[in-house]
């Protein structure tokens, strides 16, 4: 999946952790369904993503998920649950992923991005 990403950039709110705004394609397969999907990343913390969609799944959906936003960088891969949806109109349509496993590349990779944007080290 690679190709020139864009300059992530630290998105400020009350949640639990600092947000990142990316995006990047992820390779996701949903609990129960055989068909691996290509949605859009939208932005991603220490907690878990934002996949936009126009077709989100259910509240409590688990699914598992593939994707890098560096080139040449680790592969972030794992499983998490839909945790809400986004049904505000004016912004963008999709679904929160809290993060159930991550891969031991996909902590480092994160870990990198994450301090690499916020500037501060991570717990």
């Amino acid at each position: 999946m690679g190709g020139v990403q864009p300059e992530p950039r630290l998105v400020e709110s009350r949640r639990r952790f600092a947000r990142i705004a990316l995006t990047a394609q992820v390779k996701v397969t949903f609990e129960g369904v055989a068909d691996r999907r290509r949605l859009l990343l939208d932005n991603l913390s220490q907690g878990g993503l934002f996949i936009r969609t126009k077709n989100p799944k259910p509240i409590g959906t688990k699914l598992n998920f593939e994707f890098s936003v560096r080139d040449g960088a680790g592969t972030i891969q794992g499983s998490g649950i839909v945790r809400w949806i986004e049904t505000d109109p004016s912004r963008a349509p999709g679904m929160g992923i809290q993060f159930t496993m991550l891969n031991e590349e996909g902590k480092r990779e994160l870990r990198t991005i994450l301090q690499t944007t916020s500037g501060k080290p991570l717990p």
